[in-house]
């Protein structure tokens, strides 16, 4: 299912409801939205476009009045889209490309994997998990996968590979599995959110684990929460706030750090501190950063207080971000968005998709027009597939049973459904490289089931 399709719930990475604010943090009503659309306040507006002018700025009092009243209802309610989102306020980006933002930094998996103090190889898959946080201040919208939508991410000099895939939407579900020979990493994400008024809260319900091929060991982190304050009115900025773990499920050795939440003008605002602790609690660590920025570790005592002499270890530096970009985009962000260097995706991968290549290119109302047109496409293939009696299943991925292990601290299997990845992705052949970015970008993109049945695909393959 698709942004606009209002009867539907739709989701994306553990983190991306968070990071980006996926398909939540914008999702009041489109009466809301639209009556402050272009004000001069709202910091939300389509980059390409110009500031509005004229009546609608003299009567924004007015409309604001009528704006509450048109999303009250919503109050204290998860809006994870309840209604048709205008073009403008997205971004070039889908979902499965946010949940792809998590192979930033896997450098520093590397490391963990090399690692032969069990507690400093904790710390450095804590400074992997930090990846995230870096880009989850751009408040615009990505666009929802489609069903059975794939991202790719490669790094072949690191022998890194990475797939994620929409495997579900009843309930929201995105996954994904990156690998190398020293690592693997899976997700899967079913995120919440709870609109309160002019600010919506993300819930990043979901399960990450990170298994460290060289010493077997298992790592499963629950994320805090964060909110998207003034979506409606004023300017909108990110605040992430709450506990944080990381559990070595394998050995009971823990990290916890706190995010602070932003107090009075400012207060407060990304730090963080936490502990680094054996397997009886004792800490070893002692954890102090600002999660947009860095995170350092020094070790500690019994107490926590740092050692005399101890030197901090930076355990993660977020990358410098380019400076002016329209939507905020980090540097990884316009790489996992490059269609250049012979890329050459699935059929099925967000890169190919008309209305994000077409919204990149500054052309928003073709956009929205395109971003419809899926949207008929996949209400079509479910009609269809309920026609035929047919069930849905990922292609890369697999359901688990309900009673599938879960590991302490997660979320239960009715929070978050467990997928499993198959392997299957990573046994393809190599696919011959594209000659240019218009082959791939919104180009050829068929996440169907049933590609027969829309003529504007032509001849185009099945997914």
């Amino acid at each position: 299912m698709a942004d606009g399709d209002a009867a539907q719930n739709q989701g994306g990475g553990w983190l991306s409801g968070a990071w980006s604010l996926g398909q939540s943090m914008y999702n009041a009503a489109a009466s809301a939205v639209n009556s402050v659309m272009g004000y001069e306040d709202l910091s939300v507006v389509d980059p390409t476009a110009g500031e509005a002018k004229g009546a609608e700025e003299a009567a924004i009092s007015e409309e604001r009045a009528k704006a509450f009243s048109s999303y009250k209802d919503y109050l204290g309610k998860d809006i994870t889209s309840l209604v048709i989102l205008p073009v403008w306020i997205m971004q070039p980006f889908t979902m499965l490309q946010c949940m792809g933002e998590l192979m930033e930094y896997t450098d520093l998996l590397d490391k963990a994997a090399a690692t032969e103090d069990p507690y400093e190889r904790l710390a450095w898959v804590v400074g992997f998990t930090m990846g995230p946080f870096g880009t989850i201040e751009r408040p615009w919208k990505p666009f929802n996968p489609i069903l059975g939508e794939t991202f790719e991410y490669g790094r072949p000099e690191k022998g890194v590979k990475y797939i994620a895939e929409q495997v579900s939407h009843h309930p929201p579900i995105g996954a994904g599995h990156g690998e190398t020979e020293l690592w693997s990493y899976d997700l899967v994400s079913a995120p919440k959110t709870k609109f309160l008024g002019n600010s919506v809260e993300v819930y990043p319900i979901g399960r990450t684990r990170i298994r460290l091929k060289t010493t077997g060991e298992v790592f499963s982190l629950v994320p805090p929460t964060s909110k998207a304050n003034n979506v409606i009115l004023g300017k909108t900025w990110i605040d992430t706030y709450g506990d944080y773990t990381l559990l070595n499920a394998t050995t009971g050795a823990k990290t916890y750090m706190y995010f602070q939440p932003c107090g009075w003008f400012g207060a407060g605002r990304y730090e963080i501190s936490g502990t680094i602790s054996k397997e009886d609690g004792t800490p070893v660590y002692k954890l102090e950063g600002k999660w947009n920025e860095y995170l350092d570790a020094v070790k500690c005592d019994e107490n926590g207080d740092p050692l005399p002499g101890e030197e901090p270890l930076r355990l993660w530096t977020c990358t410098e971000k380019p400076a002016d970009d329209p939507y905020g985009f980090t540097h990884f962000a316009h790489k996992l968005n490059s269609c250049a260097d012979g890329v050459n995706p699935l059929p099925s991968d967000s890169r190919r998709r008309p209305d994000r290549a077409l919204l990149e290119a500054g052309n928003s109302s073709d956009a929205a027009v395109a971003k419809y047109n899926l949207e008929e496409m996949q209400r079509a293939e479910r009609k269809e597939r309920e026609k035929r009696g047919d069930s849905w299943q990922p292609r890369w991925f697999r359901p688990l049973p309900a009673d599938a292990e879960v590991l302490p601290g997660e979320y239960s299997n009715e929070e978050c459904p467990q997928f499993e990845f198959t392997g299957e992705y990573l046994a393809l052949e190599a696919r011959p490289p594209s000659k240019s970015e218009d082959e791939v970008c919104g180009t050829g993109f068929v996440p169907w089931c049933y590609p027969d049945m829309h003529p504007q695909l032509g001849k185009e393959t099945q997914r």
